[in-house]
């Protein structure tokens, strides 16, 4: 995976703020505090209807860090994470994107178990 091998170049006090500021994203994320502003600056942008996929950003130095995560009503307390890669170009991300869907549907189809 593209963003662990970034992740673990970096020299440790940047790893732990780096990972540091992507869990304080998906707590966020969790408790409802985030939206989508309709511009490239927004941090949560809801990607997909079927299955329901939403996208959190955030950049960290020159890098465009996505995850992708789904809040299935079966699990209405939690979000359930698909994927997260680096942003390379457009037509690269609608792979990653359709990859984050697939496996919300395999979750999906197993109970998210």
């Amino acid at each position: 995976m593209a963003l662990s091998t970034w992740l673990a170049t970096l020299v440790p006090f940047a790893r732990i703020v780096e990972e540091a500021e992507i869990e304080e994203l998906f707590a966020a994320a969790a408790n409802g505090e985030l939206w989508d502003s309709g511009d490239g600056t927004t941090p949560i942008k809801p990607i997909r209807e079927d299955p329901e996929v939403y996208e959190l950003r955030r950049t960290a130095l020159s890098k465009k860090l996505r995850f992708y995560h789904g809040e299935p009503a079966e699990l209405p307390t939690k979000l359930v994470f698909l994927h997260r890669h680096i942003k390379v170009d457009n037509e690269s991300q609608q792979h990653e994107i359709e990859y984050a869907a697939k496996r919300y549907l395999a979750g999906r189809a197993s109970g998210w178990g």
